[in-house]
């Protein structure tokens, strides 16, 4: 096995994470793209995890923590480690040790590049552990620092002189309107999640412009990123439309927003 930079051949499979049995949206691979572009000069490692066989069994993004979504000085962040999970195309690819092969990679990369500790924002589902990346971090050494919902920060130092991450925290909420219902899309692009819900909503204000306020906030651009103190998320007059990692539907938004406006 290997794990290597994207190239035109994987680079399909990278932006829609391994679902090829999706057809391609334009939407959401644009706003994938756009941060791989961006990102690619500040530090990004892109890469995907090849078999014996040369087929895509996993990916990996990383960077430099100071372009990250996380807070903190010369570490590394892990933004995902995924393995294929499902039974279809290339089926269950998990449990054959890919993680940990892909971590290794990463840990030897961080430090040749000088880094002094990887931070990773994983997470813990209670109800959907196969969904969880945090078991698999406490499992690989890494230290617990902050949980909030269900996030959590984990890291590894590799320096006594390495000081701990943090998380980003809220500290500016989307604004209401007094005139219309607004809709707040905070957006980065690193996250096929994210990506999604993004264009969902932009489809989903599609003809009700005039009874909408629609405000797009790019979290890519890390300024913006801080000064909000959030990454991603749809806020519906000031509030989270859905929790993030919730499936919901253009349509399902539309119809919200026309219930709103009567």
């Amino acid at each position: 096995m290997k794990l290597v930079e994207i190239g035109k051949d994987t680079e399909g499979t990278f932006f829609r994470c391994m679902h090829d049995e999706r057809p391609e949206n334009p939407g959401e691979t644009q706003l994938r793209r756009r941060w791989y572009e961006k990102y690619k000069t500040k530090g990004l490692r892109a890469k995907v995890l090849l078999n014996n066989d040369d087929k895509v069994v996993g990916l990996c993004q990383y960077l430099p923590i100071e372009h990250s979504n996380l807070l903190g000085e010369n570490l590394f962040t892990i933004l995902c480690i995924a393995i294929h999970g499902y039974e279809h195309l290339i089926g269950n690819q998990q449990g054959k040790g890919y993680g940990k092969f892909m971590l290794n990679c990463i840990e030897q990369d961080a430090k040749d590049s000088g880094a002094i500790g990887i931070a990773v924002r994983a997470d813990e589902f209670p109800e959907q552990p196969k969904f969880s990346s945090a078991p698999f971090y406490d499992h690989m050494g890494y230290s617990r620092l902050e949980k909030r919902g269900f996030e959590v920060l984990v890291w590894k130092p590799f320096a006594k002189n390495a000081q701990a991450p943090s998380l980003l925290h809220p500290n500016r909420t989307p604004t209401k309107s007094p005139e219309k219902n607004k809709l707040t899309v905070f957006s980065n692009g690193w996250c096929m999640i994210d990506c999604r819900n993004c264009n969902s909503a932009r489809n989903a204000v599609v003809g009700i412009e005039n009874q909408v306020i629609y405000e797009e906030i790019d979290t890519s651009e890390r300024a913006n990123m801080l000064s909000h103190g959030i990454e991603e998320g749809v806020f519906l007059n000031g509030s989270p439309f859905k929790n993030f990692g919730d499936r919901w539907t253009s349509e399902e938004l539309r119809d919200e927003l026309l219930r709103l406006s009567k």
